[in-house]
């Protein structure tokens, strides 16, 4: 809300203030914008690492910040990625804040999220969202990807979809 210049009704799709109460929502999910946000917030780079594409995308690149977290995302959720020290850790030790490098990277630990996103890749463990087959739970009408579903929602109100092979 306070970078109304930002992220206006054009980058966000509706007015600042109702995106605003619209995101804070629990049942709201964020993406790109909010990493950006939070990337400017945290004074942090995001690094958020896509399964089904294999790429990357780093928010907050090019602002001067020195360190950065790691996210993967398999379609529908993104999750922390973090560097377990030894089998067995406890959560508490691991870490998921990463030093920027001079050359712009994290070093090795890059190129271990790289390997588990191409490993997770190969065995497919990402939602192509696009594609995927659904089905209403409410009139039980099937729909391929998810923008039919979003149309069917709009026009019936139904909100239950399971995906189904």
């Amino acid at each position: 809300m306070s970078d109304s210049a930002t992220y206006n009704e054009l980058v966000l799709e509706k007015p600042n203030d109702i995106y605003s109460q619209w995101i804070q929502d629990p049942e709201k999910w964020g993406g790109a914008i909010e990493l950006s946000i939070l990337a400017k917030y945290y004074k942090r780079e995001i690094a958020a690492y896509d399964i089904q594409t294999t790429r990357c995308d780093i928010y907050g690149q090019g602002e001067g910040y020195t360190e950065r977290a790691m996210l993967i995302y398999d379609g529908l959720h993104y999750d922390a990625l973090a560097l377990t020290f030894f089998e067995g850790a406890p959560e508490e030790v691991d870490q998921t804040i990463f030093p920027i490098l001079k050359d712009g990277t994290i070093g090795h630990v890059s190129k271990l999220a790289e390997k588990l996103v191409q490993d997770a890749n190969r065995q497919r463990k990402f939602t192509d969202t696009a594609n995927f087959t659904l089905r209403c739970a409410v009139c039980q009408k099937a729909f391929v990807g998810q923008k039919e579903a979003v149309e069917h929602a709009t026009k019936t109100g139904h909100s239950n979809f399971q995906e189904f092979k």
